[in-house]
């Protein structure tokens, strides 16, 4: 099908993050069509009988990553890696957990995101993300935010006071920092956290439908889950020029 011509090039050759296959270090990952906004794919009613149009954007409900969304998000993470800006952290938010409501998951990422941003300016530098939530029966909703932020950023005991802040509830389980690559010598830990970013980029693209997982040589697939409103997204400065 032409709509989904952007999803075959290049695609087979990144690296599979749940089997720990690295055909080679630094492989790039493919640099798709890109879109400006993420756009809601598959949606569906979400309860009151109509489409509603572009107002009632908030309110509806997809399944999976349409193929444009994973269009964005491989074209913003491939800019990233192209730019100097690989993915360092990948974090976890369990906000359905934190007492977050389904249909107030959105407007709950993006404070997060905005509360991290801030930090990284303050720091002198600025925050490079894509994003990705997710509904999953043992989990609840979640979300998972690969970020590139200035080297010496300390996120310890501020995650926190972020989600307090965005109005959730902190306890054990709502959120886990992961330093992308490990803590390594530089040269190996270069090299590794490139790899590592890719496997966790694909790592995130499982939300997609079953059918382009398959294209795409993913390992996993078909695992999105019922979302309300905007299901991920990218920083603006990882809108490829």
């Amino acid at each position: 099908m032409a709509e989904n011509a952007f999803l075959h090039a290049g695609a087979n050759r990144l690296i599979a993050a749940d089997n720990g296959r690295a055909d080679d270090f630094g492989t790039a990952i493919a640099n798709y069509s890109d879109t400006l906004s993420c756009d809601l794919g598959q949606p569906r009613q979400a309860g009151n009988g109509t489409w509603g149009g572009a107002r009632n954007r908030a309110d509806r409900v997809s399944d999976f990553l349409s193929n444009r969304q994973l269009a964005m998000l491989m074209g913003a993470a491939a800019y990233a890696f192209e730019t100097g800006r690989v993915f360092q952290r990948h974090w976890a938010v369990h906000y359905g957990l934190a007492d977050i409501e389904p249909s107030d998951g959105a407007r709950f990422v993006g404070k997060l995101l905005d509360l991290v941003s801030k930090q990284a300016r303050r720091e002198g530098g600025s925050l490079s993300a894509i994003w990705v939530r997710e509904r999953a029966s043992g989990k609840g909703e979640h979300v998972h935010i690969l970020m590139h932020l200035p080297a010496e950023i300390c996120l310890r005991n501020r995650t926190r006071r972020w989600i307090v802040t965005a109005g959730g509830t902190y306890r054990a389980g709502v959120s886990k920092v992961t330093v992308i690559g490990g803590r390594l010598s530089k040269a190996e830990g270069n090299r590794r956290s490139h790899t590592n970013a890719e496997n966790v980029v694909r790592y995130i693209l499982k939300a997609g439908k079953t059918e382009a997982g398959e294209r795409l040589g993913l390992p996993r697939s078909g695992e999105g889950g019922a979302i309300i409103g905007k299901r991920c997204g990218r920083t603006q400065n990882l809108q490829p020029r």
